[in-house]
């Protein structure tokens, strides 16, 4: 299956100017990804990759999704404060919440028209474990995000296709704990 998406079709001249996005040569070299390593001629965005998982009671293989899009939302912990003879609180910055990540995708079968039932069963593995996952996106790891918690998901039909599956996936960013035991002296 293949994507030709070319941004500078999407995008007007007067939205890039006012995007946010900067399409340089060297900032869409983390948009420009094969499977080969090599570069297309168009620039796409990077693949979501679920990263091999290895627990006691679930191994599961990696999972590269092609065709994905995220939105993230993040929320501050703020502590406003009213004080008498003030016409405003005084806020205090506690700490950054975690991302709230919104994914939809979609999973094919490149091979041939038949549906992608081992992609989807793979998938159902990795939106059902009991874990963080570890993942592989341009954009979330931009922002520090190389785990999340999936908190919710659905697989809706779509109508007159075959060989794709849509799914969209609601997910809560996580980042590993180590704990130290010292011993006391």
């Amino acid at each position: 299956m293949a994507f030709n998406i070319n941004v500078n079709d999407i995008l007007s001249t007067k939205d890039k100017a006012f995007s946010g996005i900067n399409f340089n040569d060297s900032e869409s070299k983390d948009f420009i990804i094969d499977k080969t390593g090599g570069d297309f001629n168009l620039r796409v965005f990077a693949p979501l990759i679920f990263e091999p998982l290895s627990k006691p009671d679930l191994k599961l293989p990696s999972l590269r999704i092609d065709a994905v899009t995220v939105n993230l939302n993040r929320t501050k912990s703020i502590k406003k404060e009213s004080i008498e003879g003030r016409e405003s609180t005084i806020k205090e910055h506690i700490t950054n919440g975690d991302f709230s990540i919104s994914i939809d995708g979609l999973i094919a079968n490149e091979k041939d028209n038949e549906f992608p039932k081992e992609k989807l069963f793979l998938l159902k593995q990795f939106l059902n474990a009991p874990y963080s996952l570890r993942i592989t996106h341009a954009i979330l790891n931009r922002f520090g995000i190389y785990e999340l918690v999936i908190d919710s998901y659905s697989i809706p039909s779509i109508s007159g296709t075959k060989n794709i599956q849509k799914f969209s996936a609601s997910a809560t960013s996580d980042e590993t704990v180590e704990l130290i035991i010292k011993n006391n002296v």
